[in-house]
């Protein structure tokens, strides 16, 4: 009885030994199909990846090709257009420097030696003239404006005028003491108030630095400038404006010397080869 269910448990155990391993068996079959299958898919996975990253690789390389094409363009273009702008520029700054004097040193010069002159001889004058009595100073000649008096106060009144118009070619906005402009009245060229002698010698003095001041200021005097003198516009370049108040103040100092030297007074003062 007992071999019997031996016998028949040893049969089940032989057959479910024999499902087991068949189960196992069926296992390694869908394991390894698995596998074969995931290594499938993992394969066309990066096969789908691979060609899109190669898809993307040729569309970037084909991007940045364009993109140095449009800037070598770009450049090119940058460059032809700043060429030309240099070509015209050129030929603009080449028209223009034919048509413009160049500024001369050698005028600044002289306009510079001219304005200390004019005020060292104005100052020998006014040494000579600071000596004389008030009778000797407007004793009546045979000059155009009569006495010492009256032509050096015109020398003075027509050096204010002039210099108050040239003092806009100075690059300095204000010059000291350019407030004596004030006392002169511009229609008539008279003065705003009666002024002892004493006081028109201070003003002649300061005058006399602001002219040096303006000429020292004034970068270049070929520019075209002008004036109105007797209600009558002239327009010259800036050194021959210049020139005619310094070549005017000689000349009426020149007719002062003259009447010094009929009244006996000695004097030297418009020498120009001695002076600094």
């Amino acid at each position: 009885m007992i071999d019997k269910k031996v016998k028949e448990l040893t049969r089940k155990i032989e057959m479910e030994s024999k499902k087991l391993d068949k189960k196992i068996k069926d296992i390694e079959k869908i394991k390894l199909s698995i596998t074969k299958d995931l290594k499938k898919n993992v394969k066309e996975l990066k096969s789908q990846q691979l060609s899109k990253l190669q898809e993307e690789k040729k569309n970037i390389t084909n991007k940045v090709k364009e993109m140095k094409s449009n800037l070598l363009n770009a450049k090119k273009e940058s460059t032809t257009k700043e060429v030309d702008k240099k070509i015209e520029e050129s030929k603009k700054n080449t028209r223009v420097d034919i048509n413009k004097k160049p500024i001369d040193k050698t005028v600044k010069k002289i306009m510079n030696m001219m304005a200390l002159y004019n005020k060292n001889a104005n100052d020998e004058l006014i040494n000579i003239l600071e000596t004389l009595k008030d009778k000797e100073l407007k004793k009546e000649t045979g000059a155009y404006y009569k006495s010492i008096y009256k032509t050096f106060m015109h020398i003075l009144q027509y050096d204010m005028y002039l210099f108050k118009a040239y003092k806009k070619y100075s690059n300095k906005k204000y010059i000291d003491n350019e407030e004596i402009f004030n006392h002169l009245n511009d229609e008539d060229l008279s003065f705003n108030e009666d002024m002892d002698f004493q006081t028109i010698i201070e003003i002649r003095r300061k005058l006399d630095d602001i002219i040096v001041s303006i000429i020292n200021s004034i970068e270049n005097f070929n520019i075209s400038g002008k004036v109105i003198i007797l209600n009558k516009e002239i327009k010259k370049p800036r050194y021959h404006l210049i020139m005619h108040a310094f070549n005017h103040s000689t000349h009426y100092r020149g007719e002062i010397s003259v009447m010094l030297d009929q009244m006996g007074f000695s004097n030297d003062y418009n020498d120009l080869i001695n002076k600094p």
